[in-house]
Formats: structure tokens, C-alpha cells, sequence
């Protein structure tokens, strides 16, 4: 418990991701997390909901409005590699970085930050500018 799993894309992106991925329609919020982690890293979890964010930013001279349903679970399984690719990206990388450390990394939404140490429900408003 002392590890949060963050992915990159390897195109030379300075900044790291909370594993996730798009709802398919008719499917509800808890069943894209355990389809995700199942595609993309074969784990087979149990998830609790922790956050309901509304992100809005402008990149590219494009405004973006995101909605993201965050999702904690605890993986108790034996950690064999820090860095591992994606099963169906290759161009996906996941790292286990020590919780502790978080504030040395560049993670987006900065409220992932606030996230780790949560123990409560959280609805989180973020605007930000990325150009």
C-alpha cells in the first residue's frame, strides 16, 4: 500500500496518468475501470469510487470539459517490474511509484496529489490552461 500505479505514453510526454479509460456506451463507470485494468494490465480488482472530478482546460487553443470518475483498489499482488507496458498499447507504460515520492513526479490532474492521502469522497473542480 505504499505504491500508486501511473502510466505514461511514451511520445516524450513530460507528465504521468492514473490508469483509466473511455466509457463505452451502455456501460456504467465501475464496469470501464474493471474492463480497463483487465485489457491493459490483466488485474482483476475490486474498486471503490473516491472522486468525481470536473476538469476543464484549454489545450491547443481547444477548451475541454472532462469528466472523470475516479476509482481506488488494492493490488495485493507481487509487484515483479517498476516499469511494464501496456498488454494493448505498446506504446503505454505503467510505473509503480512510492506514494511518498509522489510530489518528485508530474501528474495530471494536479488534484491527484490530494486524492492519495484522501480517505473520503471527494468532488474535485480543476481548471487549468496546458498550452
Amino acid at each position: 500500500k505504499s505504491k500508486i500505479l501511473l502510466f505514461k505514453i511514451d511520445d516524450n510526454r513530460d507528465f504521468y496518468l492514473l490508469p483509466g479509460g473511455r466509457i463505452s456506451f451502455f456501460e456504467d463507470s465501475l464496469e470501464t475501470i474493471k474492463r480497463e485494468m483487465k485489457e491493459e494490465l490483466g488485474y482483476d480488482l475490486d474498486f471503490e469510487l473516491c472522486s468525481i472530478q470536473e476538469n476543464f482546460l484549454v489545450k491547443d487553443n481547444k477548451k475541454i470539459m472532462q469528466y472523470s470518475f475516479c476509482y481506488k483498489a488494492i493490488y495485493n499482488g507481487d509487484i515483479k517490474e517498476e516499469k511494464f507496458r501496456c498488454l494493448d498499447n505498446d506504446n503505454q507504460y505503467f510505473y509503480w511509484i512510492d506514494v511518498a515520492k509522489i510530489k518528485d513526479y508530474k501528474v495530471v490532474p494536479k488534484s491527484i496529489y490530494k486524492l492519495i492521502n484522501s480517505a473520503q469522497l471527494e468532488h474535485i473542480i480543476e481548471r487549468d490552461n496546458i498550452d
